[in-house]
């Protein structure tokens, strides 16, 4: 005689779909920050690579000058190109008004004509002090050069936390102002 054996019904239990939604739960509570954080810092490229144009361009300034392009004003009372409050919507770059005219006669002008950060850049004379950047104590700065400090500002994702960066003459690297909970 033979046992017959009942057919097994295909398909899951519940507790196999409940262990499925549980790893995914853990995987995704992984991922999402790691991806948030992969967003932010692939945004700030566009500013990390304007700050070097910045440098580039303020060097060669210097070099058929003698010294920097001084394109907005002073660090306490500046004009920051574009002129709005920094999000996460791209602006469009200035190139009409005097601050727009400052930063033709330095050359540096972001590709594609919209920008996620807004930008300055202020320079000064031997014996002038670059104060409100912390720049001057912070690397040493002795007032013997000439000197400029580069800003790029952003929010990355609307939520009214900025973050800045920031490109020193005297300086190879830059100086990022990390939001908290940005890594």
């Amino acid at each position: 005689m033979s046992v017959s054996r009942r057919a097994r019904s295909s398909g899951f239990t519940l507790i196999e779909l409940m262990m499925v939604v549980a790893i995914l739960g853990i995987l995704a509570a992984i991922a999402v920050p790691r991806y948030i954080s992969y967003v932010y810092k692939s945004k700030t490229t566009e500013a990390i690579g304007f700050l070097a144009e910045i440098k580039a361009r303020q060097e060669s300034y210097r070099a058929d000058f003698g010294q920097y392009c001084n394109v907005s004003g002073t660090l306490s009372n500046t004009s920051w190109n574009p002129s709005g409050t920094p999000s996460n919507v791209p602006q469009a770059w200035d190139t009409a008004s005097t601050i727009g005219k400052n930063w033709t006669q330095l050359g540096a002008t972001p590709p594609g004509g919209r920008v996620l950060f807004r930008y300055l850049t202020v320079a000064g004379a031997p014996g002038s002090n670059p104060s409100g950047s912390g720049w001057s104590s912070d690397l040493g700065y002795n007032g013997s050069d000439f000197w400029f400090v580069s800003r790029a500002q952003g929010d990355l994702n609307g939520d009214g936390v900025v973050v800045n960066i920031e490109s020193y003459s005297a300086a190879s690297g830059l100086y990022i102002d990390q939001p908290s909970g940005w890594q």
